[in-house]
């Protein structure tokens, strides 16, 4: 019952399929110039459409935002606003940095675009010396009240600053200060703080602010190990007004010649600007000298100029199809996504290959040139009708997934295979027609390029062929096993850009640790928030303890909380503060000073050790109105939703066991998200590895559909997918043995490859089943070649992305290369010897 509702329905779909391609031909041949208008029109209006559009390159926008750990890091980027700023590292003598720093600066500053000025905001230093007054202010408060600043490891050193015994040669600082400085503000200083306590709370709150590795002695932003000085600017727009981006690259380029130091820049403007331009000379690179090469081939083979020269239409007629397509579907279009139409060209010319290989065989054979394009449209179409669409609807199936960088790939390959398909029958005749009546030429036999010499080989020795196969196919099996996942995003840039290379420069120079988590603790209340913080601390305190982790940061690490402030008050105790501070005075008049500016510092500190903790909310607020405001900034953010208090911690890869503290962090403060590298790598990994899965099983129903409809045995159906199954199979396992991992991008491939080379065993299968034992060879021989062909200039059309220096585009090339050339094998060499080894069975 089964097999007859199967044979009803192979039947009708065959018909049916027949009757569209005896359509196409009809209409084709006897009405050209109205399908040329009907085409120029439709071109017309995708060309107006896909101007209208937009293109993106931002990688992050690939990939789902629903997800906890990248909806925390694309947060995060917005709230510290890092996703804003821009990165200048000067490299130099260390004795002329802070000079030509100034000089960059300063030109930065003035740099305008618009008349407006590019950057809000340009910060080198750790405060800026027009905000000393600011600056005394905070310290006056901080120095008044040192229970909530000061760290409990700096018990004794508060102590003994506070002691009488320091007085005199803390008076002697300030003397020394003041002969050698002028103006308001360092005399604000030194009478808001005479004891230098603020030496005790400034490192601990200039390590908190940064989220660099920087010399804490230093009033600039210098690396630790005095090479690097950091520049960090905020442009005025946003890094999604391109135009304004791409301007501002130039201005930051004139702004730093002439300089006796090394500048290079990096941050989202910059990394979008040249990474854009490189995607696209990569791209642009890939699809011409691709073309070039397919051109090539074609020309080489069949001899034929006019055919050669329509192979570009018939491809440019594909991709702007499905690009105008896409873009009334997408509200915009990822330009890595829109590198994968570079399979097109190989794509769209297989059915080139396969219809113009076809027809003129026929021509050599002596048909007529209307039988020989009837053969080549209805019969060969056949084939090439099925091998599309089971091409194309893998393709378009991935548009369930979730993920961008999925469902884009597939809606953009997909409806570019269909346009293609339909552009070579639509295209191809009438040009074949034209072709015939202006410039007739003989017709000579097409080379066999060693197919028929391959056709005897394996026809010879099958089972040689199937045993080596086997045995090559349980090697790759095995090298598979080592395959391993690479989910840095960070490797999937541009390596040789100037952005790239400065962000190697900042994580060599400048990164606190290899690893880094983000923490983040939210709530409608500072204090909720500030609970949890300290919460959090304490348990990253264990951990650092004991070897764990590299560090951390927060809010509750700079500023005490409640208990850890009665612990200070309570071990100032020991001290007698009233007659400290009248010890105090009495320094002050010795060394000849006026002793009204100190009054405000000797009146909190009679009272040291006696007033209650202070609220923390307060200290935040002072904190937040001084110079020093990128410790709030960078720990503590407001939005509609609430107060959201953020957490560092810094690691190695050989330190941390991720799980185990994110559980553990997750039991002490209930409702945390936490985000990081691996965490959003996994997740990543995990959605891809979902969505893929759900996207391949409807695509691979689909293609066994169709394969059913079009062959009435299983055997038909193997003959497909055995070459694209063992190509897929020994892909991974060179890829293993190359040492290239799969990546988000790469893994991609695979539905490349099922959807590319399930033409090639198809194309073989079709013709040498349907053909006689006399006319085997014959079939094999035409089908070969154009499988061969189809390699070659998918290859040529997709692989060369192998040599880009995007490594997203180059692990795409490669595993495309190593896919392509091993499902042509499995098709060309075991596909045949099954055939002849079948064929002498019975």
């Amino acid at each position: 019952m089964i097999a007859r509702i199967l044979t009803r329905i192979t039947a009708f779909t065959n018909a049916m399929t027949r009757k569209h391609l005896e359509w196409i031909f009809h209409i084709t041949s006897r009405a050209p110039f109205k399908v040329a208008l009907a085409t120029i029109l439709l071109l017309i209006c995708s060309g107006v459409i896909i101007f209208r559009s937009g293109f993106e390159s931002d990688i992050f926008r690939l990939f789902p935002r629903h997800l906890p750990a990248l909806h925390l890091l694309m947060d995060s980027l917005e709230w510290t606003g890092s996703s804003r700023e821009a990165y200048f590292l000067v490299e130099g003598d260390k004795a002329i940095l802070p000079g030509e720093t100034e000089k960059l600066v300063s030109r930065l500053q003035s740099l305008q675009l618009d008349g407006k000025p590019a950057f809000s905001r340009v910060t080198w230093r750790i405060y800026d010396e027009s905000e000393g007054r600011l600056f005394a202010e905070f310290i006056a408060y901080a120095a008044s009240n040192p229970q909530l600043f000061v760290e409990l490891s700096g018990a004794r050193q508060l102590i003994a600053r506070l002691s009488p015994a320091s007085h005199a040669a803390s008076l002697g600082r300030v003397k020394a200060d003041l002969s050698g400085q002028f103006g308001g503000a360092s005399t604000m200083l030194v009478t808001a703080d005479p004891l230098y306590l603020r030496e005790l709370i400034l490192p601990r709150l200039k390590a908190a602010s940064q989220s660099l590795d920087l010399d804490t002695s230093s009033p600039y932003f210098l690396s630790r190990d005095g090479q690097v000085m950091i520049v960090i600017a905020e442009p005025a727009r946003p890094v999604q007004d391109m135009e304004f981006a791409r301007r501002l690259v130039v201005g930051i380029n004139q702004a730093r010649q002439g300089l006796e130091v090394s500048v290079s820049c990096a941050g989202a403007h910059m990394s979008a600007v040249l990474d854009e331009a490189e995607m696209k000379t990569n791209i642009l690179a890939c699809i011409l000298s691709s073309l070039v090469v397919v051109l090539m081939i074609f020309y080489s083979v069949y001899r034929r100029l006019l055919p050669t020269l329509l192979l570009p239409l018939i491809v440019a007629v594909g991709v702007v199809l499905a690009l105008a397509t896409a873009a009334l579907l997408l509200p915009s279009i990822h330009i890595i996504s829109f590198a994968f139409m570079a399979l097109i060209i190989g794509l769209g010319t297989d059915y080139s290959v396969h219809l113009y290989d076809r027809y003129h065989c026929e021509r050599v054979a002596g048909r007529d040139m209307m039988a020989a394009i009837r053969l080549a449209v209805v019969d060969t179409g056949h084939g090439i009708f099925t091998a599309a669409t089971t091409t194309a609807l893998p393709f378009l199936a991935l548009i369930i997934s979730d993920v961008r960088a999925l469902y884009e790939l597939g809606l953009l390959v997909g409806l570019g295979v269909l346009f293609s398909m339909y552009a070579t029958f639509f295209f191809l005749p009438p040009l074949l027609i034209y072709m015939e009546r202006r410039f007739p030429a003989p017709f000579s036999p097409i080379p066999a390029v060693g197919m028929r010499a391959l056709w005897r080989w394996t026809g010879t020795h099958p089972r040689l062929v199937v045993v080596a196969t086997i045995l090559l196919l349980l090697g790759g099996g095995v090298a598979t096993s080592r395959l391993s996942f690479d989910g840095e995003l960070k490797n999937l840039q541009p390596r040789h850009s100037e952005a790239f290379k400065a962000q190697e420069k900042i994580e060599r120079h400048l990164s606190l640790a290899p690893r880094q988590l983000l923490i983040a603790i939210d709530g409608t209340e500072v204090s909720q928030v500030m609970s949890g913080l300290g919460r959090g601390g304490q348990l990253a305190e264990r951990y650092r303890n004991a070897g764990r982790i590299r560090g951390w940061s927060s809010l509750g690490q700079v500023i005490n909380s409640r208990e850890e402030q009665q612990q200070l008050i309570s071990s100032m105790s020991c001290l007698d503060m009233g007659a400290a501070t009248v010890s105090l005075k009495v320094a002050l008049e010795q060394a000849g000073f006026e002793t009204t500016p100190f009054q405000p510092f000797t009146k909190a500190m009679a009272s040291f050790g006696k007033s209650g903790p202070q609220a923390e909310t307060e200290a935040i607020a002072r904190l937040a109105a001084s110079p020093l405001r990128g410790v709030v900034n960078r720990h503590l953010v407001k939005d509609k939703s609430g107060y959201h208090g953020l957490m560092y911690v810094f690691y190695a890869d050989d330190e941390l066991e991720l799980e185990r503290f994110v559980a553990d962090l997750k039991a002490s403060v209930p409702g945390v998200r936490v985000t990081g590298v691996e965490l959003v790598s996994s997740q990543l990994a995990e959605s891809v590895a979902h969505s893929f899965m759900w996207s391949f099983l409807l695509g691979g129903a689909i293609v066994l559909f169709l394969l059913v409809t079009h062959f009435e045995s299983g055997r038909g159906i193997f003959y497909t997918l055995f070459p694209v199954g063992g190509g897929a199979l020994m892909m991974l396992g060179s890829m293993a043995v190359l040492g290239i991992g799969i990546n988000f991008m790469n893994a991609m491939v695979l539905v490349t490859i099922v959807g590319m080379g399930s033409d090639y065993g198809l194309h073989v299968a079709h013709r040498v089943s349907n053909s006689g034992n006399g006319e085997a060879a014959e079939s094999f021989v035409q089908a070969g070649r154009a499988v061969l062909i189809s390699a070659l200039t998918s290859i040529a059309g997709f692989g060369s992305l192998a040599f880009a220096d995007y490594p997203a585009l180059a692990s795409i090339g490669w595993g495309t290369n190593l896919g392509v050339g091993f499902t042509a094998l499995f098709a060309l060499v075991t596909l045949p010897a099954i055939l002849v080894a079948r064929r002498s069975t019975r």
